[in-house]
């Protein structure tokens, strides 16, 4: 991801619409469900990037790990960092079969 695009992925939770994180910039973008609004966090490390996908209870861990632990931003879906689809490469393979649901479009 040399050139800053955060890809997002559609999430099935009773919280969480959609997420995207750029490594390069510990940067996390989650789109809630309730308002539609982005949050974006700063300062997030990769294992919480992948500890949130990766959990069983999503809305949960976002709650105790991101919310409150790291500085947040409301952002309009405009404003959404380079907004691409799912990468097309061998790691995002590797990640699709470990998530269940649509791309962002």
């Amino acid at each position: 991801m040399e050139d800053g695009t955060i890809y997002y992925i559609s999430f099935y939770s009773s919280l969480i619409e959609t997420l995207g994180y750029d490594p390069q910039c510990a940067l996390l973008e989650v789109k809630l469900t309730s308002d539609g609004r982005v949050r974006r966090y700063t300062g997030v490390p990769e294992d919480i990037w992948y500890g949130l996908r990766e959990n069983y209870h999503p809305d949960t861990y976002f709650r105790r790990f991101i919310c409150g632990k790291y500085p947040e931003e409301v952002i309009s879906d405009e404003c959404m960092k380079n907004s691409e689809p799912w990468r097309n490469d061998a790691d995002a393979e590797l990640d699709k079969s470990r998530i269940t649901g649509s791309f962002y479009s």
